[in-house]
């Protein structure tokens, strides 16, 4: 196992003038992540699925619980083997910044590369996440939404992760890039090894993607499955709801 969570709880307080309101929106989270696997979080909006990659991500510390990556502590980990791939590529990519620049900011900030080094990490990575090298020089308003998000993927790739974690990658996309981009990640995952936990709304985007698939509703989890037995035969009511008159290719 790549990712163990035990009894992860995240509670948020809101301090009133006379009291705290406090909102538990994560409540005894229990799963684990196989190394190379596609793992996808669901449900609707609010449920805590981005809860959830933010804590793994580091970005909020969990209420209580215990999270273990490759056996050890999560503070334990190397920044560089868990990434992610945010959700809008229009506000994740800095303006001022040509792609190549923003390509070398991870590199600089975890490796240490020499200029030589750092060009050729580059420019592989563009072409491994299908654009051509004269991309580098150009900024992110010359590129398409698509195109874009690419990019994000190569920021994240770029450093070899072990576990990279998207939060709706492909939710600001139309139907045909957002076919484009699961490929490259799955690309990814085949390749190298890599492995993914994916969240989102969007049953049939994770059918096509996942290996894997674990339901939330109200910050608990109703059943982790494989995606075939999951869209098959869901067991819990919030998955038979989810699943009326969905239609999967």
């Amino acid at each position: 196992m790549i990712l163990s969570i035990k009894n992860l709880s995240k509670i948020y307080e809101k301090k009133k003038f006379f009291s705290n309101e406090k909102k538990e929106v994560l409540k005894n989270i229990n799963f684990e992540v196989k190394k190379g696997e596609i793992f996808s979080i669901i449900g609707q909006s609010g449920v805590g699925k981005s809860t959830i990659g933010k804590i793994i991500l580091g970005i909020e510390r969990e209420s209580s619980g215990e999270i273990k990556f490759l056996g050890k502590s999560l503070s334990e980990r190397e920044k560089k083997d868990i990434q992610m791939i945010f959700q809008d590529p229009y506000s994740s990519l800095n303006p001022a910044m040509k792609i190549k620049d923003i390509l070398a900011e991870p590199i600089k900030a975890n490796e240490r590369l020499n200029k030589k080094e750092i060009r050729s990490r580059i420019v592989n990575i563009i072409k491994e996440v299908g654009l051509s090298e004269e991309y580098l020089d150009k900024y992110p308003n010359e590129l398409s939404g698509g195109q874009r998000q690419r990019v994000v993927i190569g920021c994240a790739m770029i450093l070899r992760p072990k576990l990279v974690v998207c939060d709706e990658p492909v939710a600001s996309l139309d139907l045909r890039v957002q076919k484009q981009i699961l490929d490259l990640i799955k690309k990814f995952n085949k390749k190298y090894g890599i492995t993914f936990i994916f969240i989102s709304h969007d049953l049939g985007v994770v059918y096509n993607i996942s290996d894997r698939v674990m339901l939330l509703y109200k910050g608990e989890i109703q059943e982790i499955r494989e995606i075939e037995d999951f869209f098959l035969a869901p067991k819990s009511e919030y998955g038979k709801y989810l699943l009326q008159g969905i239609k999967v290719n």
